[in-house]
């Protein structure tokens, strides 16, 4: 919903204020309908020439593909109809009717997520997860995806009694959907729960995230905090460490219930609240129906056994430890980052969620005590990061002496579409070698010529050998087949190897080697070549690296904990390097520097150095030699139908329509209100009208979007002016009617930052009707038709602990007619407006904006005053600027001018939920700021305005999910006849 909400704020403020209430309506409606989901869901990528989209139905499901993808789309059919088939005992009742199911490879990272608005629907995306994963504890990805989000639609979907009435009447309305608002925690924890523990004896494998590895490491460092969280800040988990901890907790908790009550009683408890229609305030009666205990108690007791079982084991593990000290001054960070040993120091790409990210190198110190012929020896407790150069996005990174600093990146693209490529840093910039390539990983071959590069296409991994001057110039290495996935790889010292973490079809993951020839052997490969086994483990292992004698360094749980292991692969044997008490990850050795690893830890990842290595034990890796043989997840094949060209009529159609009612003294008014989407996510819409039974006229709101490049907008509603003179009174009636028509992207360059657009913008009032005195009250009809282009560069980067903007540009350039369409008013109007954030130490940003218009002389003038920063935001139709401290159109003119300075930080993170009630508090912050500018006509003196003040940003959640930010401010203009004090209310957004 937060797209389209926040364009209809930003295109339809020429609204008047006396009615302004049917925008509050309009949105309340849309809040109470899509408040479980999305108004509208992300659209797939922009079709591509070639690559129609087709539909295949089975009994209980329909995917829809791009064409070439037919085989997964089989494969995802046949999941769907055994995860079906396995979860029908847990809950009572399944879904009536089809689930859509999307399968895209928009994306070089792994994801997905279903909603049962406005129909029930599953997006699967095709990039399977590499090796050290959350989501990489499985045998088969669509497998476990599927599992997790089909749990979600069985689970949402659960209504009886009176919400199961209403939806027979109203259609899929949200907040008929009992468990859609229940908090996150649940939502998410019933779905790892039952994707852990499949009937097919999967479980006893270690398969799924509540088996994993990796979520015992975090729910072991919760405890190791000393505290657990408590449970209302979970219920409103957002952006606090870990991230996505509602996951790891519900996931825990959901077990506890079963493991304490039995799953009977779970699913009892599903049951009973699917009959509650009021949502939020019965979910602890419910629970104290079902378990005998309101959620608090239960919390208090899973979280009381949670800390006695793991108390001893950290105990032990306190005991036990060995490891680095902080190469990082002891700061903790949200992200695992991305380091690479290099000639000249260690590599990190410091991402730490208040600061524009960079590249650093690490600068020992050396020591003073120097004997003769000896080298400088390196002082490893002392030293200082030097910033190479700012980054973004970085997903691998790589050094050579000759060739450089090479990285691969994510791009966000304009079509929708997340890929990563090839870049080379030179003299301080970073140059693309690749576009569109979906290059994840990259390392230099020993002759700092040649590249290994791997990617994932169709969720088909392969390894490509490139050359760094003439990228077009590759030799594809090595493709896998399906089921098996490329993880993590290094290049060996004399560049004739490749080792890399791998996992073959219904295995786990392991280390294997590859012979690339000398140098890679730049020469076409006619065969493709063949990795040889190194390890054959029930084990998670990941990250290996050459060390430089050879050995091989990674990371693996071979005792239930992530710590760094080295591998003698001739010989086998396998010594430990760590003995971490959360976990060791992502090593890497820097020569003259030692061992350097990042440690999960309660607080955070955390850069450490051994700087000499000990063995704490060897033995053989065969030692640990053992298979998960997974069982194929399919039973028996779908039955399915004929592949078909997609048809979005089938899934655009409305699902559920919501009441409208308005009465006043001058009104009555009554209406209806729906919204929908394909299946694809390219056509969305809301629709909604109001009759006025009193005066015999109709309000209407029609918003058409298609994916992001077309949007629509027509809204014709009726102001009532009361009018007197004398001893008499009466309305008069006016119509509005609003029309924006814009296309997006046209164009697009510099990755898709810098962007052309199109625009329609009408806007006219009309005279309805009238007393017979009114003639004494003067009243123009008007008219503005305006058809304009726009520029706009934008190159904004958000931060997890930054407010708003962390650093970055906006900038825009519009060029509008009255010439092309009839219009009241005549010639043109130009516009600019340029913003920039600069990111200041901690979570601080200073932001400043500059904007300026000229009209011709019959052209509708601008207006600046007022407080509705949003109206600046338009880009088609602007014609008002805020200078706080001051009344709207303070001042007009065919000319204006405005500057404004604003610093803006983060003052607290509460990230509280009150009990179980749908409203809490997440990040407060506060700005100061000061407006100034002026709007003149040709020919007349101008007279700045300027304004100052403060604002106090409380980020309100409610539902559990819904941020809701609301601004209270005090402004003051310093002008003497126009200035005023004033405090003022904003609602950022709605989602």
């Amino acid at each position: 919903m937060t797209r389209n909400m926040r364009q209809m704020d930003m295109s339809m403020r020429n609204n008047k204020k006396n009615h302004q209430w049917r925008g509050v309506l309009t949105a309340l409606a849309i809040a109470l309908g899509g408040m479980a989901a999305p108004i509208s869901a992300m659209p797939v990528g922009w079709e591509e020439a070639g690559k129609p989209w087709l539909s295949q139905g089975s009994p209980h499901f329909t995917i829809h593909y791009v064409q070439g993808h037919q085989d997964a789309a089989e494969r995802a059919l046949d999941i769907a109809e055994q995860v079906h088939r396995d979860l029908r005992p847990f809950f009572s009742t399944m879904p009536a009717k089809k689930t859509e199911i999307v399968l895209v490879d928009d994306f070089d990272f792994s994801n997905g997520w279903a909603t049962p608005l406005p129909f029930a629907q599953i997006r699967l995306y095709m990039s399977p997860p590499e090796e050290g994963s959350d989501l990489a504890f499985s045998d088969e990805w669509l497998h476990m995806l599927i599992r997790h989000e089909y749990v979600h639609i069985a689970h949402m979907e659960l209504a009886a009694g009176a919400p199961k009435a209403l939806q027979n009447v109203f259609g899929r309305q949200g907040f008929l959907f009992p468990h859609a608002l229940t908090p996150s925690m649940l939502i998410e924890g019933l779905a790892v729960y039952l994707e852990s523990n499949p009937v097919d004896g999967r479980a006893e494998r270690g398969y799924g995230r509540l088996q994993s590895t990796n979520y015992a490491m975090k729910i072991r460092m919760e405890a190791a905090s000393g505290e657990l969280k408590p449970l209302n800040q979970v219920v409103v988990a957002d952006r606090e460490w870990p991230l996505g901890y509602q996951y790891l907790y519900g996931a825990y908790f959901v077990q506890y219930l079963v493991q304490t009550y039995g799953e009977e009683k779970v699913s009892a408890f599903l049951d009973n609240y699917s009959r509650r229609l009021i949502p939020y305030f019965l979910i602890n009666r419910t629970a104290r129906q079902t378990f005998g205990k309101d959620f608090e108690a239960l919390w208090l007791d899973f979280s009381t056994e949670l800390e006695v079982m793991l108390s001893a084991e950290l105990r032990q593990a306190s005991i036990d430890y060995v490891g680095g000290h902080s190469l990082d001054h002891s700061e903790l960070l949200p992200f695992l980052q991305v380091m690479a040993a290099s000639h000249e120091g260690l590599l990190l790409n410091r991402n730490n969620g208040e600061d524009r990210t960079r590249v650093e190198r690490w600068q020992p110190q050396f020591s003073d005590e120097l004997q003769a012929n000896a080298k400088p020896r390196v002082n490893t407790n002392q030293g200082n990061w030097q910033t190479l150069v700012s980054s973004k996005n970085i997903t691998s990174l790589d050094s050579h002496p000759s060739g450089g600093i090479i990285a691969t990146r994510q791009v966000n693209r304009a079509d929708g579409r997340a890929f990563n490529d090839i870049y080379l840093l030179r003299e301080g910039r970073w140059q693309a070698l690749t576009e569109r390539e979906r290059f994840k990983q990259v390392r230099w071959l020993a002759d700092g010529k040649h590249l290994l590069a791997m990617r994932k296409v169709s969720g088909i991994s392969e390894l490509w050998q490139l050359d760094a001057t003439n990228p077009k110039q590759r030799t594809l290495l090595w493709q896998a087949n399906k089921g098996e996935v490329l993880g993590s790889f290094d290049v060996s010292n004399d560049g004739k190897h490749v080792i890399a973490a791998l996992q073959r079809h219904q295995q786990g993951w392991n280390l294997e080697q590859l012979d690339i020839g000398p140098e890679g052997d730049s020469q076409k490969q006619k065969k493709q070549k063949q990795w040889t086994p190194i390890t054959n483990t029930k084990a998670h292992e990941s990250s290996p690296t050459y060390l430089p004698d050879g050995r091989v360094l990674f990371s693996a749980d071979y005792d239930g904990v992530f710590d760094v292991y080295a591998l003698d692969i001739a010989s086998g044997n396998l010594e430990r390097w760590t003995r971490e008490i959360g976990g060791a990850l992502k090593p890497v050795w820097q020569p003259e520097l030692g061992l350097v690893y990042q440690s999960y830890g309660s607080q955070g990842y955390e850069v450490k150095l051994l700087a000499e290595p000990q063995a704490l034990s060897n033995v053989q890796v065969s030692e640990y030699q053992a298979q998960y043989d997974y069982p194929d997840v399919v039973q028996q094949p779908a039955e399915k139908g004929e592949p078909k060209p997609y048809q979005p009529w089938k899934t655009v159609r409305p699902h559920n329509w919501l009441p409208l009612a308005y009465i006043d003294d001058v009104r009555t008014q009554i209406g209806a209100f729906t919204f929908g989407s394909d299946a694809l996510g390219q056509h969305n819409y809301t629709l909604s009208a109001l009759w006025d039974t009193d005066n015999d006229v109709g309000d209407f709101t029609a918003i058409y979007q298609y994916d992001n490049r077309w949007l629509a907008i027509l809204n014709s509603s009726h102001s009532y002016d009361k009018l007197t003179l004398g001893d008499q009174s009466g309305y008069r009636i006016t119509r509005d009617d609003y029309l924006l028509l814009q296309r997006s992207h046209l164009f697009n360059a510099f990755e898709d930052q810098l962007s052309l657009h199109a625009g329609v913008y009408i806007d006219s009032e009309s005279l309805v009707s009238q007393p017979n005195f009114a003639s004494a009250f003067r009243y123009r009809e008007i008219k503005e038709s305006l058809v304009g282009l726009a520029v706009t560069f934008d190159n904004r980067e958000s931060y997890l602990n930054v407010p708003g903007i962390g650093w970055g540009h906006y900038f825009d350039a519009v060029a509008e007619t009255n010439e092309v369409i009839n219009s009241d008013y005549e010639g043109q109007k130009y516009q600019a407006q340029w913003n920039v954030t600069w990111d200041l130490p901690g979570r601080t940003t200073l932001t400043a904006r500059l904007a300026g218009g000229y009209a011709d002389d019959g052209a509708q003038r601008f207006g600046i005053g007022g407080t509705d920063i949003y109206e600046e935001r338009r880009l088609f139709g602007r014609d008002s600027q805020a200078i706080r401290g001051y009344d709207d159109n303070a001042q007009r003119g065919d000319r204006y001018f405005t500057q404004r300075l604003s610093l803006t930080s983060h003052l607290a993170r509460v990230e509280r939920n009150w009990a179980l009630f749908p409203i809490g508090l997440g990040d407060i912050s506060g700005t100061a700021f000061v407006d100034s500018g002026a709007a003149w006509d040709s020919g007349e003196s101008l007279e700045q305005l300027t304004g100052t003040g403060v604002e106090l940003t409380v980020e309100a959640k409610l539902g559990y999910g819904l941020r809701f930010p609301v601004t209270v401010g005090y402004a003051y203009g310093f002008d003497d006849e126009l200035g005023k004090d004033e405090f003022y209310l904003r609602v950022s957004s709605l989602f």
